[in-house]
C-alpha cells in the first residue's frame, strides 16, 4: 500500500524529475535561442547596410533631379538665344548645357543603382545563411539539433 507522502508531491514545491526536465529543456534550448539573436541581428546589420545604400542612392537621384531642370532651363535659354542673338551666345549656352547633360546623366545612373541595390530592404545574406546553417545541421529523418 503506499503512502500519501509518496502519491502527492508538496503543491507549493517542484519535485526533483519537474526541476531536471527543466534544466534539461532550458540547456537543449538555449544553442537554438542564441542562433536566432545571432540571426537577427545579422539581419538588423543587412538591413541597415541596404537601407543605407538606398538613401545615398536617392540623394543623387534628387540631385541628378536638380540638374535636369536646369538642363530644361538652360535649353529653354539656349533657344531663344539661337534665335535673338548670334552664334558666340547660343554657343556658351550649348557648351553649359553639355555639360550639365552630362553631370546629369552620370548623377541618375548612379542613383538609380543605388536605389536598386537597397530596395526593398530585404536581409538576404542572413536568410540565405541560416537556411544553409539548418540544412547543414539537419539531416533528413532527424531533429535539429542532433
Amino acid at each position: 500500500m503506499s503512502t500519501p507522502e509518496h502519491d502527492e508531491p508538496d503543491a507549493g514545491k517542484p519535485s526533483v524529475r519537474d526541476t531536471l526536465t527543466a534544466g534539461l529543456v532550458q540547456k537543449a534550448l538555449e544553442p537554438l535561442l542564441r542562433a536566432v539573436r545571432e540571426e537577427v541581428a545579422s539581419a538588423r546589420r543587412e538591413v541597415g547596410q541596404r537601407a543605407r545604400g538606398a538613401r545615398t542612392g536617392l540623394v543623387l537621384t534628387a540631385a541628378a533631379v536638380a540638374f535636369a531642370l536646369t538642363t530644361l532651363s538652360l535649353l529653354a535659354g539656349l533657344v531663344v538665344a539661337l534665335f535673338a542673338l548670334a552664334l558666340p551666345l547660343w554657343a556658351a549656352v550649348g557648351a553649359t548645357l553639355v555639360v550639365f547633360a552630362v553631370v546629369t546623366g552620370v548623377l541618375a545612373l548612379v542613383g538609380v543603382r543605388g536605389i536598386r541595390r537597397g530596395v526593398p530592404p530585404v536581409p538576404k545574406d542572413t536568410l540565405r545563411a541560416a537556411r544553409e546553417r539548418v540544412t547543414r545541421t539537419t539531416a533528413p529523418g532527424e531533429a535539429p539539433g542532433n
